[in-house]
């Protein structure tokens, strides 16, 4: 993994993230409220069940509702329960945007949808409910107020 702490590959491969220290939520909800635009694309990591783990390097440069709370290199794991799809096409680690919601009327999947600096895409189809952990370079588990909405 590109520019990460080294327990940060051990502790995904033994299931040693601390996601008891997680955030239920959307990622709609989440977006609401910061911006993972200018986040660093770490890697989209699969697991048996499909449950997968998305982790970004994140500097927070665009909390929206408060100003920067010191999150500077934070390392954002998103976890679907389920993953039922994926198709990664990024050309670039830099995110520019990034669009989730529901994908169908019934609402009981989203898409999620980020755009790299250079035009590639990821795209994710998931249950709406995802776990989000945000952990410091010293992997403490750092406050991450979202509003909590589990479908």
């Amino acid at each position: 993994m590109v520019n990460c702490p080294d327990w940060l590959g051990r502790d995904l491969l033994a299931g040693g993230l601390p996601w008891a220290a997680a955030t239920p939520g959307s990622l709609p909800g989440f977006l609401e409220r910061y911006t993972l635009e200018r986040a660093t694309w770490i890697g989209l990591f699969a697991e048996p069940g499909r449950c997968a783990t998305l982790l970004l390097r994140w500097d927070d440069y665009g909390r929206q509702a408060e100003p920067s709370g010191g999150m500077a290199g934070a390392i954002l794991a998103i976890r679907f329960e389920p993953l039922e799809r994926s198709d990664v096409r990024l050309r670039d680690r830099v995110i520019a945007a990034v669009v989730s919601g529901a994908a169908n009327r019934a609402a009981d999947r989203h898409r999620t949808q980020l755009t790299d600096r250079a035009g590639g895409e990821a795209t994710m189809v998931h249950s709406p409910a995802v776990r989000l952990l945000c952990l410091s370079e010293a992997r403490d588990p750092l406050p991450l107020p979202v509003p909590a909405e589990i479908a």
